[in-house]
């Protein structure tokens, strides 16, 4: 193969075309890539060093805790709750987070507050569970965790550097995330062999218990109707999915890694591509795919206004 994949998604209005979006798609087997921001599909690999001290320090975090800690939660009920129980379990202060009070992504949610008047609270941030747990890592650490998002502090040094082991890089390029954090920027061949490289490292129980937990509560990982949570609620086998900003899904199943990109940032088409594709590829059946036809071809009055053309 000496190009990487590409689907095009046309969506259609009337049958006449209204927008069209380029979506390129890689696996592990893949010799070649291409540059890319993983953002929120980096978080599987990005909770690892914290749970390599956890286990030093006979710290065993439950299933749960891990998945909130990889997640972009919706700002759901089940989601405050369970970081709050964390919160106060390991003695963390959640205002301490950096990341800004947000709209829950769950509409009904922020609905719900919206309505009776209550603020949104930094809990609410669909990244407050990473931020949580680097606040953790950090008090293990026995550090200062004041600018604990900064890429100086020693979390976020000792972060790249396994970013920099199991990702086989010497030099890292960052940008800045939406939640304030680093945002690593590398090639998708290496992001894909990160997951062969840490199964074969010491690493490897702690990617299976990610792993096993992502498989377990895919409702923390995103929530209602969202689509990598959908994507693992309905795979045939055990499967961790993730989404990222931007147009990004990765998905796995420890033998083979699929990524894929819209390049123009768009999650509609993304979504749409991917879940068709890896239904073809028996990754999943085809109800996620189903959903979100059903979601993004309707109008508000329930009227269909959009059809779909992936080629």
């Amino acid at each position: 193969m000496n190009k990487v994949n590409s689907f095009e998604i046309e969506l259609l209005r009337n049958n006449l075309v209204e927008s069209k979006h380029k979506i390129l798609m890689t696996t592990n087997n893949d010799k070649i890539g291409f540059d890319f921001f993983p953002r929120s599909a980096i978080k599987p690999f990005q909770i690892v060093p914290l749970l390599a001290l956890a286990n030093k320090n006979n710290i065993k975090f439950d299933s749960n805790e891990i998945a909130i800690f990889g997640s972009s939660h919706s700002g759901q009920d089940m989601h405050l709750k369970l970081l709050k129980k964390i919160s106060e379990k390991y003695e963390i202060n959640w205002n301490e987070i950096f990341c800004a009070p947000q709209r829950p992504m769950h509409i009904q949610t922020a609905d719900n507050y919206i309505s009776n008047k209550f603020p949104f609270i930094k809990l609410h941030n669909n990244c407050s569970g990473k931020h949580l747990s680097m606040l953790i890592y950090s008090k293990l650490l026995n550090a200062d965790n004041k600018n604990y998002q900064s890429i100086e502090h020693v979390v976020q040094k000792n972060i790249n550097k396994f970013f920099k082991e199991i990702f086989e890089i010497n030099k890292i390029n960052f940008g800045i995330d939406g939640c304030g954090l680093p945002a690593i920027y590398l090639n998708s061949h290496s992001f894909l062999k990160g997951v062969k490289n840490v199964l074969l490292s010491e690493y490897k129980d702690i990617w299976l218990s990610i792993f096993d937990s992502y498989y377990r509560h895919p409702n923390l990982v995103g929530g209602q109707n969202r689509t990598d949570t959908n994507i693992m609620i309905n795979s045939f086998n055990p499967l961790l999915a993730k989404s990222g900003a931007e147009g990004v899904l990765f998905a796995t199943d420890n033998e083979t890694s699929y990524l894929f990109k819209c390049l123009d940032g768009n999650f509609r088409a993304v979504d749409l591509v991917a879940t068709n594709e890896l239904a073809k590829l028996n990754f999943v059946n085809e109800i996620p795919y189903k959903k979100l036809v059903d979601n993004y071809s309707k109008n508000l009055q329930s009227t269909e206004v959009y059809s779909f053309n992936i080629r």
